[in-house]
């Protein structure tokens, strides 16, 4: 099994935004959390698309979704 993975650190113009992805089989991957940060919206609001895109068939959520890095926020830190 090939377990060789790329990172990628994204930096907007101003500098106000910086987010870590991993790029695997040339694929970008990134959290929820990340993408509401790069696009800058609310988490809801890439949890609706996702599901469209998931409902539509665009997308096989078992396939791109990974349960294992799924955070859940408890106190002041994500866990």
């Amino acid at each position: 099994m090939d377990r060789e993975f790329d990172f990628l650190i994204y930096k907007s113009a101003e500098e106000d935004v910086s987010i870590n992805v991993l790029i695997k089989d040339e694929t970008i991957w990134l959290n929820q959390k990340a993408m509401a940060e790069m696009f800058d919206i609310q988490i809801p609001v890439i949890s609706k698309h996702l599901k469209k895109i998931f409902n539509k068939g665009e997308l096989q959520e078992e396939v791109v979704v990974s349960k294992m890095e799924i955070t859940t926020p408890h106190g002041v830190r994500e866990v």
